[in-house]
């Protein structure tokens, strides 16, 4: 339309020439502006049509992408390609790496995708994936992926498309493990430093999106990657705009000035339910909140009788007390009037659809009758007191959560004090803060991610048997320990056959679920707010990949 416009103002422009010549100056220069004007118009709906703006709740950390971070890898996902991906629901799919296998126990061979170039023109070849997984093996500082890639020996490269990596021991997690890892050109350097990629200088990766500029604190911006070697985003450029705050970032969703936004959930999404202009998406995220209880203490600090004296006899070591507390919560009723349908109730360590997670593992309704008896069983027929510690600025609704929970536990006998603190205390007291420096609390509402789409690691961090020359245990804050639950985790460690290990891991599951080594309560959902015409396949991690929001019409 706008073609025939100008070629229509060229005519009149030639025909007006011809006629009014004492006119000319003023006929020429009104319709040199007009022009301008048209040819701006175009071009405004052209650039706006293919940007993409992105209200993000989180801030990313570095530009560097082997520093460890959730938003971090959430945002630079889009510029760095890794040797594996994962779908929506965190299975693993191939990217720069066409198919991996185990050769033996300790080894496990990488086929690289061909004719990948790096955003400077390189070929990415399998010294380039050498050189990423070492630099972030030796990268110092306090967030790195050196937990992730602990399991590796070294990296060997056998020609151009193929990589060696060899384990320290049988490691059946590891091609998701590195495939966390950004890939980055070897000729980037060795001494290569984290502002040469905020400046750009090293800030360069074979994903469908290029760098263009970090500014800390504020937003960084990308554009299209025209050489990609796999499908090309429907966006010219993409800005993620940093905006922590709730009613800010809703805000600029209802106010247009943004596209999408993430972290939708709450009293973010009653306000955006409300608007014809935005429409929601969510899905159950991998992050589940979870009671841990002190089991590893004759006495625990938080737990006194009703006349307010310590027990002489932690009630936590008994599991029909444990059985009372998870029969006592009504997750169903917290999620529909605390949570506002934001959650999933949880049975175990992972949610439906990831691996390891067993299934045959029901939802108990809330009872607290049956509470009750059980604590009388346990020989607390007037039951105690206790305070459960919570974070209040963690996680989704966490202090109104725990205070529901500290109702329930109320009401089924166990006089329950909720005390909730800024999660930059709280974890501090959670992990170290008792004497010697052990865990504080008695009981405590906590979090754990299964980040690969698995239960192996969370089930190793949150319920195996504490033991820091191991690294086992990491996150079991109640000490709980069960050798037949070690067992089938060190052996699903071990095991490379799939098939085998997902037994193994369902049978932990039913072990820590019967002994009640925890008590999950659910998890949150990831959700996010779209300008109405725009699509999006929601993802466990939460992550907005930019390549994957679509115009509607694109599908």
């Amino acid at each position: 339309m706008y073609h025939l416009s100008i070629r229509r103002l060229l005519f009149l422009q030639e025909t007006w020439s011809n006629l009014m010549e004492h006119q000319m100056g003023i006929a020429l220069t009104c319709l040199r502006r007009l022009l301008v004007v048209v040819a701006a118009i175009t071009l405004l709906g052209t650039a706006s049509a293919a940007d993409l703006r992105i209200g993000f709740k989180s801030e990313v950390t570095s530009a560097d992408p082997h520093v460890l971070g959730a938003a971090n890898r959430g945002v630079w996902v889009n510029v760095y390609d890794s040797l594996i991906g994962q779908d929506e629901k965190l299975h693993p799919i191939p990217v720069l790496a066409l198919s991996w296998k185990a050769i033996d126990e300790k080894q496990w061979e990488f086929k690289l995708r061909p004719d990948v170039k790096f955003h400077n023109g390189e070929p990415m070849t399998a010294h380039d994936v050498k050189f990423s997984l070492d630099r972030a093996r030796a990268l110092v500082g306090p967030r790195t992926f050196k937990t992730y890639l602990r399991a590796v020996d070294s990296v060997r490269v056998q020609d151009p498309l193929t990589v060696i990596i060899k384990t320290k021991e049988s490691a059946p997690t590891l091609p998701e493990n590195v495939g966390l890892v950004a890939i980055i050109p070897k000729g980037n350097g060795a001494e290569i430093k984290e502002e040469d990629f905020e400046n750009g200088k090293a800030a360069v990766g074979t994903g469908p999106f290029k760098y263009a500029g970090f500014i800390p604190s504020q937003q960084v911006t990308m554009t299209r990657n025209d050489a990609y070697w796999g499908m090309k985003p429907a966006w010219m450029k993409v800005t993620y705009q940093f905006i922590p705050k709730e009613p800010a970032r809703a805000a600029a969703m209802l106010g247009g000035s943004v596209d999408v936004i993430d972290g939708a959930a709450g009293s973010l999404s009653e306000t955006l339910k409300k608007s014809e202009k935005v429409s929601l998406v969510s899905t159950t995220s991998y992050l589940l909140n979870y009671l841990s209880m002190d089991q590893f203490r004759t006495v625990s600090p938080y737990v006194t009788g009703n006349d307010g004296k310590p027990l002489t006899k932690n009630p936590f070591q008994d599991k029909k007390v444990r059985q009372a507390i998870t029969v006592a919560i009504n997750r169903e009723a917290i999620n529909k009037f605390v949570m506002k349908g934001d959650a999933e109730p949880a049975t175990q360590i992972v949610p439906s659809g990831f691996f390891g997670h067993e299934p045959a593992l029901k939802l108990q309704p809330g009872d607290t009758a049956q509470a009750k008896a059980l604590l009388a069983e346990a020989g607390y027929p007037s039951g105690f007191k206790v305070v459960l510690h919570c974070t209040n600025d963690r996680y989704l609704n966490d202090a109104r959560v725990c205070e529901a929970i500290a109702q329930m536990l109320t009401q089924a006998g166990i006089k329950t004090d909720a005390r909730t603190l800024p999660y930059a205390n709280f974890v501090t007291r959670a992990t170290s803060g008792g004497p010697g420096g052990e865990p504080e609390f008695s009981l405590a509402m906590v979090g754990i991610g299964a980040v690969l789409g698995d239960s192996l690691e969370p089930s190793t961090a949150v319920v195996y048997t504490f033991d820091k020359a191991l690294g086992t245990g990491a996150n079991n804050y109640g000490r709980y320990s069960n050798k037949e639950f070690d067992a089938a985790i060190r052996s699903a460690a071990k095991t490379l056959n799939e098939k085998e290990r997902q037994e193994l891991q369902r049978k932990a599951a039913k072990l820590a679920a019967e002994d009640v080594a925890v008590i999950p309560v659910h998890n949150a959902k990831a959700a996010w707010g779209l300008r109405k015409g725009l699509s999006m396949a929601p993802r466990s991690d939460g992550f907005t990949i930019a390549s994957g929001i679509k115009e509607a019409a694109s599908k």
